[in-house]
């Protein structure tokens, strides 16, 4: 807490707990409907290299859980660094979907997988947000109506 009583905190870090489990339900539900529609998931020419139900958890939870921790560490330092990494993880998820584009074996996996990758950035992006204006107003002055 600061000397005004304010937290010294950029947001709750519930809030990437939240989010984080949030887009691997979506990214679960992305993964079983990219399967139903005959996505192989396999990437590359190799026959074994096929991203797995636990790659997807692996990529999508321990990515926003850490990074949004050291977030959350130095934006209580610097409160400005949470915008900055809001858009340099969307925009490397977005320039990733390149990856999944040029190596999949077929359509469905591509889709399905440029799919994953759209909803772990957005999912990034509100998992880091500095936007709870009222998280750091003291409480007796938030009037309930």
């Amino acid at each position: 807490m600061t000397a005004q009583g304010q937290p010294n905190s950029p947001f709750n870090f519930i809030q990437v707990i939240i989010g984080a489990l949030g887009t691997s339900y979506l990214n679960v539900i992305i993964f079983f409907l990219a399967g139903a529609a005959g996505a192989s998931r396999r990437i590359g020419p190799n026959p074994t290299d096929v991203v797995a139900f636990d790659h997807l958890l692996q990529f999508t939870l321990i990515p926003i859980l850490f990074f949004g921790l050291v977030v959350f560490l130095i934006g209580r330092a610097n409160k400005g660094i949470c915008k900055i990494a809001q858009w340099i993880g969307l925009a490397i998820a977005v320039v990733s979907i390149a990856f999944p584009i040029m190596n999949a074996a077929d359509a469905a996996t591509a889709v399905g997988l440029s799919l994953i990758h759209i909803v772990t950035g957005i999912g990034w992006f509100f998992s880091v947000h500095y936007g709870n204006n009222k998280l750091h107003v003291p409480s007796k002055d938030v009037a309930l109506a």
